[in-house]
């Protein structure tokens, strides 16, 4: 697996949904020699590709964008009849890193989808087809293919409105939560694995099935898994997250209707307790087609998702509330969206604008999008805010650590949120462990405990537990 595993880039993350899939097709060490049109007298075999090869492109352009070097991959992918930019020397380190080596066809297709990025058609298209064409492995040109038809299918984002999916609870349960959690991967299904010793009635997964949420994505990397480790006796929920999108949502929605939930937005529900949750990942299907990429809920003429929430909200009764999101109304550890002319905030203003009137009825806030585990202070008047995004997705330390960003805009500019310390995620030197959540309700109260699990090892659980 690449060490930096996924990007908020749609167009970064359909090309590996296509890589992963031209590797299926040539997943067998027969077919992985691949004939090439070569001159007299040269060998008439070479190896396809593997998977991270084929991915090559995405981490070319991903590294310096992770690492705000978005200048320094303009100058790098830009024609070469263009003057490059000059600004601050681009990490080559980093990429080389990642990438070992880059032929000239993954840079070919790094510079192609930085032209898909930037949206220069004109160029894309003069790309594609000189990778068409070219001597280059002709796996290149089945990814190439694949990608055109992934994004040629996305068109408008799916949603469905005008929905009350509202689901019985029992009056004493256990609730799983994961985030980030659809992968696939060995790590997923073991961390699922774990989760099943606990006997859950219910999982949440607070979003992303990687790695654009097409429909073979949701089935093989979320529902399959889930059914194969935990049976039928197990409740599924999934919420829609920015990687459930990237696809154009029909592969989320074709999981939301095997699971029976009805819509992106629901409502888990008993006497005591009321479990809300939220569509953050509509709007964030494509950061670089809106001028913010702080995301919000859905709106339209008729129909606002927010109504839908308030009115669950104010008509709870005597009933306990728990709001559920993929992206984070706040965070400690770096921006969570751009907004007035481009200025990094560390909470979420469209978030906040829709739930300010109503935190104080909220018990405990659950979210994912970032890739670690968070358990913070009362915030923004927010008693807690709790980040479970660290279930499956590879995350290193030289990635990021648990240090409180600076430069970020607070909510009226007081200083930003503080978390637990007893409830960080340990290492083992180079990466970070994955988490889950276990949610206990017995009538009208709950417990939360945090579990971290060091990669395919035994989870241990964390000193903190949550009560309301």
């Amino acid at each position: 697996m690449s060490k930096l595993y996924t990007y908020s880039y749609p167009y970064l993350s359909l090309w590996q949904t296509a890589a992963a899939g031209v590797k299926r097709r040539h997943a067998s060490p027969q077919k992985l020699a691949i004939n090439v049109s070569q001159s007299a007298g040269q060998a008439a075999a070479a190896p396809a590709p593997t998977q991270v090869d084929l991915e090559a492109p995405v981490h070319l352009i991903g590294v310096p964008l992770v690492a705000g070097q978005a200048d320094e991959a303009k100058a790098m992918f830009a024609p070469k009849t263009s003057a490059p930019k000059v600004g601050a020397p681009l990490d080559i380190a980093a990429v080389a890193d990642v990438l070992h080596t880059v032929e000239d066809c993954a840079k070919t297709a790094a510079e192609f989808l930085w032209a898909e990025i930037t949206g220069d058609k004109e160029r894309s298209d003069t790309l594609a087809g000189e990778l068409k064409e070219s001597e280059c492995d002709p796996t290149w040109a089945e990814c190439l293919i694949d990608y055109l038809a992934y994004k040629a299918a996305a068109g408008t984002p799916a949603y469905r409105k005008n929905k009350n999916p509202v689901f019985a609870l029992d009056a004493n349960t256990r609730i799983a939560i994961v985030g980030d959690w659809g992968t696939g991967e060995d790590v997923a299904a073991d961390l699922l694995r774990q989760i099943k010793t606990f006997n859950p009635a219910v999982l949440l997964h607070l979003g992303d099935v990687y790695y654009s949420g097409t429909q073979f994505e949701q089935q093989t990397n979320f529902l399959s898994v889930c059914q194969s480790v935990l049976g039928n006796a197990v409740r599924l929920f999934s919420m829609c997250g920015n990687h459930d999108m990237y696809s154009g949502g029909d592969g989320y929605y074709w999981l939301v209707d095997q699971i029976g939930q009805q819509a992106s937005y629901f409502c888990l529900q008993n006497a005591n307790w009321q479990l809300l949750a939220m569509d953050t990942g509509h709007n964030d299907n494509d950061p670089l087609t809106v001028n913010t990429n702080m995301t919000s809920l859905y709106k339209d003429a008729d129909w606002a998702e927010e109504d839908w929430l308030l009115d669950k909200i104010n008509l709870a009764g005597t009933r306990k509330q728990v709001l559920l999101s993929h992206h984070q109304l706040f965070s400690s550890f770096g921006s969570v969206g751009s907004a007035d002319g481009g200025k990094s905030y560390a909470y979420n203003k469209n978030l906040h604008a829709t739930f300010q009137a109503v935190l104080d009825k909220i018990s405990c806030w659950f979210w994912g999008h970032e890739h670690t585990l968070a358990v913070y202070d009362p915030y923004m008047n927010l008693q807690r805010g709790r980040c479970v995004g660290a279930s499956a997705v590879p995350v290193f330390k030289d990635q990021q650590s648990y240090t409180a960003a600076t430069g970020l805009q607070t909510y009226g500019s007081i200083p930003m949120p503080d978390w637990n310390a007893q409830c960080v995620l340990g290492n083992n030197g180079t990466d970070y462990n994955h988490c889950f959540a276990i949610m206990t309700l017995t009538g009208p109260s709950a417990t939360v405990d945090y579990y971290q699990v060091p990669v395919l090892k035994p989870f241990q659980k964390l000193p903190v537990t949550d009560s309301f």
